[in-house]
């Protein structure tokens, strides 16, 4: 029978589950409050460089499970996939210096210790320190709720810990691996480890690879090219979830705020901003958790406690479009990862946006035909604990960490355009006990078919998450459910 479906909140897990919902033959009202959809997912133009259009949120999405290619594939915009420059690598920035990001690793854990490229990174005595992990007794870091600084510190040495994963869970996660739950930023490491007794034999399993002293470079891609991308930018795909949900009859609106709800008998009555009130038989918030816990106080309470606290996590990018012919040679490959305390660079991570994309190089050079060799970098801020830089200062910061990372003197005379652009509460940080408060959550909210909660808090980072989760509850509602649907494992994005 049909149902009336009202969906809260127009990012990328709002649309799919106004999809899921409408292709299960249900009427499905989307409200968003903000005046555009996609969430994290958008694009900017830089009136300086042509109108170039450019990502000004997430800029690739991870290919290991293959569902958001699925997702694009029945969205009609397979055509638009593109893949990284082969060839380039990844970068990781620490005091130890910038070197190529070792191949077949997760969360930065390397399954071939000593490995020539993880070596370069460690050293010799960091590799070695790694390599004995193996022989640990299993429950070493292994305590529940352990954190990634616990679990990999104790296990894989301090070194692994700074110089290979810090980078990422800074860079990826925007999280300190001191206060990041292992099971929350890779449910599939603190699994292994559990059914494996180590982090490196549970890495080499899911990544594959040869013997630990291999010195090739046979194991897998660097995270940052295990990605796909859409041209000319990833806005193509909340547009494309748009057209089909206007085309299927479900109404999309934008600029809505909803303010309150009310759940006494049935249905739902959702109030806005704009004086409104809704009626809808089920209800989805695809909104952030702090909003999600405000607005279910009064009509959901016990669901309402059982949201985990998880604080925003502020980043502020910068993006630069530089004519700088020394960039031809991509010295940092598609772009760096930068480990916390790097002498002299405050940027967490840069994307060569340019030197990884060959559409984006393109169309630079049709948007700036007078350019000699124009080139974009996106470098990114907003560490745990650390100040965001000022506006007005962050310009001249960016491109002296942009020199630093790509080891080539870059000033304002190079520029052609630029653009700051904040995002305070696209990331999050979950707190220790988060899985385990996500698995308590789930089994409330699988006693009630009037509400669902879905996001990025709930599914994990990265887009290719958030499909996942989606897709797991579209299988569940068409197959009998015996236990509450699990938190997706999140996969390695690209620097944030």
């Amino acid at each position: 029978m049909s149902a009336r479906i009202l969906v809260v909140g127009g990012g990328l897990a709002g649309l799919l589950a106004a999809r899921r919902h409408q292709r299960a033959g249900h009427r499905v009202v989307l409200l968003e409050a903000e005046d555009r959809l996609g969430g994290a997912v958008a694009e900017l133009a830089l009136p300086g460089a042509g109108d170039l259009a450019l990502n000004a949120g997430a800029e690739a999405y991870s290919t290991a499970s293959g569902a958001v290619d699925a997702l694009v594939a029945q969205l009609g915009l397979a055509d638009r996939v593109v893949s990284p420059r082969e060839g380039l690598g990844s970068r990781i920035v620490s005091a130890a210096g910038v070197h190529r990001a070792p191949a077949g690793a997760l969360l930065g854990v390397p399954g071939r210790p000593l490995a020539a490229d993880v070596r370069e990174v460690l050293g010799w005595p960091g590799a070695l320190r790694a390599a004995l992990e193996p022989l640990l007794p299993a429950r070493i870091g292994a305590r529940p709720g352990a954190t990634v600084a616990e679990t990999v510190g104790r296990r894989m040495g301090r070194r692994v810990l700074e110089r290979l994963v810090a980078p990422i869970v800074g860079g990826v996660h925007s999280a300190d691996p001191a206060e990041l739950e292992l099971a929350a930023a890779s449910p599939q490491l603190a699994t292994g480890l559990a059914e494996h007794g180590s982090l490196v034999r549970t890495v080499r399993r899911l990544r594959g690879g040869g013997r630990w002293g291999d010195a090739g470079r046979t194991a897998g891609a660097s995270a940052g090219t295990r990605v796909h991308a859409l041209a000319p930018t990833m806005a193509a795909l909340p547009a494309a979830l748009r057209e089909e949900l206007l085309a299927g009859g479900g109404i999309v609106r934008t600029g809505v705020k909803v303010t309150g709800l009310d759940r006494e008998g049935e249905p739902w009555r959702v109030r806005t901003a704009r004086g409104e009130q809704l009626e809808a038989d089920r209800l989805v918030l695809a909104c952030p958790p702090d909003t999600a816990r405000s607005l279910l106080a009064g009509a959901a309470p016990e669901i309402a406690e059982a949201i985990p606290e998880t604080p925003s996590a502020a980043v502020r990018l910068v993006a630069l479009v530089l004519d700088a012919p020394a960039l031809d040679s991509h010295p940092s490959g598609t772009g760096a990862l930068v480990a916390p305390g790097t002498p002299g660079i405050r940027a967490k991570a840069l994307t060569h946006a340019s030197a990884k994309w060959e559409h984006v190089g393109r169309a630079l050079r049709e948007a700036l035909p007078s350019a000699a060799s124009p080139h974009l970098v996106r470098l990114s801020y907003g560490r745990p604990g650390e100040q965001l830089p000022g506006r007005e200062e962050i310009v001249d910061l960016a491109l002296a960490d942009a020199s630093a990372i790509l080891r080539t003197p870059l000033t304002r005379s190079r520029l052609a355009d630029w653009a700051v652009i904040d995002w305070d509460r696209a990331m999050r940080r979950p707190r220790p006990g988060h899985r385990a408060a996500l698995d308590a959550l789930a089994a409330l909210l699988e006693a009630r078919d009037d509400l669902e909660l879905v996001g990025s808090w709930r599914a994990g980072t990265g887009l290719d998450a958030i499909v996942r989760a989606d897709d797991a509850r579209a299988a569940a509602a068409q197959a009998p459910q015996t236990t509450p649907i699990s938190p997706t494992a999140p996969t390695e994005g690209t620097p944030r």
